[in-house]
């Protein structure tokens, strides 16, 4: 049980370093909801909340905070944390199980490339929203195949504005997260770490793991930190890891 609780801490302290192949992404992710801040008010919803990431983000803006997931999602996301939280509500995005009008902001961070309708899911943030409340949206344009086989969607900004739009949202912000240098170094950090250490780790070659690590974990930071100071030099936005979005009703 000690050993455990140590592992996870470690893992928590890992995650918040250069040396976490994806840091550069939270990062950007994270960069970009701050921002976003200005149109959180009230009550918050959290569709996809996972392990509320999001929720010290937004605790100091808004009043209060309700996290939604699906239930066989997040019931493996908390076991895999060690059960410390949970969800507020267990629901389908799809089928959001909440009344019209009944929330301020609607926050929906890296879901819909997950969701087999996307427009049905936009439909039902704009549904939950009342009227001048604001969605606050992210969703991948550049990213490797993940959570299978639940993986259908990428979208470009235009895809993004479309949904939003259709849905009867005003979009009011949309900026890229992170540019050209930013998505090809984390990338290819994400791809040294899971063609090298990845697979010994889930073999359980836990030396040979670790000797790996010494090499590709320096050489995953300084991935990540080159492509953050390149993207300030030469920013192209048209290839980027993906977007931001957010729209009033």
């Amino acid at each position: 049980m000690a050993f455990e609780t140590l592992r996870r801490k470690l893992n928590a302290r890992w995650q918040e370093s250069w040396f976490d192949p994806e840091r550069l992404e939270r990062v950007l992710l994270d960069r970009a909801l701050a921002d976003c801040r200005r149109f959180a008010g009230g009550v918050l919803l959290d569709v996809g909340c996972g392990q509320r990431r999001h929720e010290r983000l937004f605790l100091p803006i808004v009043e209060r905070y309700i996290g939604l997931d699906y239930p066989p999602v997040s019931k493996a996301v908390w076991a895999a944390a060690g059960g410390a939280r949970g969800v507020d509500i267990g629901g389908d995005g799809q089928r959001l199980p909440i009344a019209s009008s009944a929330v301020d902001t609607v926050l929906c961070t890296q879901v819909l490339e997950h969701v087999r309708e996307p427009a049905q899911l936009m439909g039902e943030l704009a549904r939950v929203l009342k009227p001048g409340g604001y969605a606050i949206i992210t969703a991948p344009q550049e990213w490797g195949v993940h959570q299978e086989p639940f993986d259908f969607y990428r979208y470009t900004r235009y895809g993004l504005s479309y949904l939003a739009e259709k849905a009867g949202l005003q979009v009011v912000y949309l900026r890229a997260r992170g540019g050209f240098w930013a998505m090809l170094a984390q990338r290819w950090s994400a791809y040294l770490y899971d063609a090298v250490c990845r697979p010994l780790r889930r073999r359980g070659q836990r030396l040979a793991f670790l000797l790996s690590a010494l090499l590709v974990l320096p050489l995953v930071a300084l991935t990540q930190l080159a492509g953050l100071g390149l993207d300030r030099l030469h920013y192209v936005d048209r290839n980027t890891l993906g977007y931001v979005l957010a729209a009033r009703k």
